[in-house]
Formats: structure tokens, sequence, C-alpha cells
């Protein structure tokens, strides 16, 4: 297997910034967006299970009642793609039995491992948290895909902006969400920066590296 090599990875992640300015006219390529989602389909979650869902929003009519909805960010409608990352309202038991049902069928795992399996995330996901509990944690399984998906675009030169300043509510409204089950969590614009783009040209302002990446020896 060919790997990037570490200069164009960390020139790739140097690019990244939080695009405030897309180009309308530019789309991303077939090619491009089947690499971003099939790396969303591969990223990694608690116990495998995936506990939220991803929504590609097309649509003009739709994208600019969203923008009304997050502050007229106007990322919302310039860029080619939008994605909005939700949680599932009723995770429990049935997801996890489909979820063991996948392992019964593409692993062929023995039925004794599956019920170790199951006993593992009832005792410290199903039965352990309480609905708030259980929420912040599938939001936080979605905020790991969120930054794969940064990753991602960022290799193939695409442009991004995460979006969590919108209204919520307004947003499950405007997408169904409730009857599909489903709460927003946050957003994520894919697209290419305008030329006339100029926060994303701007230094990265971040904390020292020996002062943010600490060792701690035993």
């Amino acid at each position: 297997m060919d790997f990037p090599s570490c200069s164009s990875l960390l020139a790739a992640w140097t690019h990244r910034a939080a695009v405030k300015q897309f180009d309308p006219s530019r789309p991303v390529s077939q090619g491009d967006w089947d690499f971003v989602r099939e790396s969303l389909a591969l990223v990694p979650s608690a116990y495998g299970l995936q506990p939220y869902r991803l929504i590609e929003v097309r649509g003009a009519q739709v994208r600019a009642k969203l923008r009304a909805a997050a502050f007229d960010q106007r990322q919302v409608t310039d860029a080619d793609r939008l994605l909005v990352f939700a949680v599932m309202n009723d995770f429990g038991e049935t997801e996890l039995e489909d979820h063991l049902e996948r392992l019964r069928t593409q692993r062929g795992l023995p039925e004794e491992a599956l019920g170790i399996f199951r006993n593992k995330v009832n005792d410290r996901v199903l039965h352990a948290l309480s609905p708030v509990q259980r929420r912040a944690w599938q939001a936080r399984q979605a905020y790991i895909a969120l930054g794969s998906l940064l990753w991602a675009t960022s290799l193939r030169g695409l442009d991004t902006c995460p979006i969590e300043a919108l209204d919520i509510p307004a947003w499950d409204g405007l997408l169904d969400l409730e009857w599909k089950g489903l709460t927003c969590v946050c957003a994520c614009a894919v697209g290419y920066r305008s030329a006339e783009e100029s926060y994303a040209d701007q230094p990265k302002v971040r904390v020292p590296l020996d002062e943010f990446l600490l060792v701690h020896e035993a």
C-alpha cells in the first residue's frame, strides 16, 4: 500500500482552514466526493456502533432556509456540498442488535463472542449512561467523523468549514429530522475557497507545541 509522504500530509493540513468564502461556481468532482464518502464510511467509532447519521443536503431552496437559521453564514449556500451530522434520538438495543447481526454475518463471530460484546456495550453504554450522557457520547462519536472529514477533504485539496452556530430546532424541522429519529449536532460545508477569501490565508495561531503536547513519565 502506498502512503502519502509526511511532508505532503503536513502541507495538506497546513493548507486547511475554516473557509468563510466559498466559490459557488466550483463543483466538487464526483471522484473526490466518492473518496470523501468512502472515507466517512470507514471512520472509527466506539465499539463500531456509529450512533449518528450523516445527511447530504441538496437543493438551493432548503439550503437558503438553513442559512437563515444559521446566522446567515454564507458557507451554507455557497459551498458546493453541505453535510449535516445528526445523532439518533432513540439509540439503544435495536441498533446494538443490528450491529451484532453485522458482526455475525461479516466476521462470522460465534454466539458466545457476540454475547460478550453485547454485555460489554450494555454495561458501559446503554445501561450505564443516562439519556443526557448517552446523547453527549453520541455527539462525541459524530465529532470524530467531523475531524475525519476535515482530514479526508484536505488530502483531496478540498476546502471546508465546520458549522456549529446554527438553530438546531430550526434545522431539525427544515430537514425533517424528527421524522427520521435524528437531531442535528453540527454541519460542515465542503467546496473550494473563493479567490476573495482572506481568512484562510492568515497564519495559524496555536499554543506552542511544547505547551500543548505534555509528557507524563510514571
